[in-house]
């Protein structure tokens, strides 16, 4: 995997449709370190082939860019109120851990509210993926309830959090 270049903190970050290709190419060589690498998509073989095929996709599936370089992926799908979206995100192995999350989470909700205007905004997290949950935190998610569930072999607890968008 190519090394990719920390965006400097006036760089913008864009969001464009995701093409099979990048989702292949996430889906094949992003790994992250340890415990992390809970989230590689290789890590469980149902989430791998949602990953990479398109009939599968939630209803908005971004790469995230800073100039060229793909740095992430972020998506939404509407839950039956259709005033709610459930997102998921990742970020390049690369730029973990340095500082760019919060960034990149408002960036991805700034192109969900423009696109499709929702009133609230729910993800879910590892428990044990405390960096996230502080992220998250900063940017006006709250933890609503904590939950268990089968997953890449085992059972994991996860930690559901939202977001009012009057609060975004």
């Amino acid at each position: 995997m190519a090394t990719v270049n920390f965006p400097s903190k006036g760089a913008k970050l864009s969001f464009s449709p995701m093409t099979r290709d990048l989702a292949r190419l996430i889906a094949d060589t992003w790994e992250y370190p340890p415990p992390y690498d809970f989230y590689d998509a290789a890590a469980d073989p149902e989430d791998y082939e949602e990953f990479v095929n398109p009939e599968q996709w939630p209803q908005k599936f971004w790469q995230a860019r800073c100039e060229e370089d793909l740095i992430g992926f972020f998506t939404a799908s509407p839950t039956e109120d259709r005033e709610t979206y459930e997102i998921s995100l990742g970020l390049s192995p690369d730029l973990t851990g340095g500082g760019l999350g919060l960034k990149f989470v408002l960036a991805g909700l700034e192109t969900l509210a423009a696109e499709c205007s929702p009133s609230r905004i729910v993800l879910s997290v590892a428990a044990f993926n405390e960096r996230a949950i502080k992220v998250y935190e900063r940017a006006g998610f709250r933890a609503i309830r904590t939950y268990s569930q089968p997953t890449n072999g085992s059972v994991y607890e996860f930690v559901e959090m939202e977001l009012l968008v009057s609060r975004f």
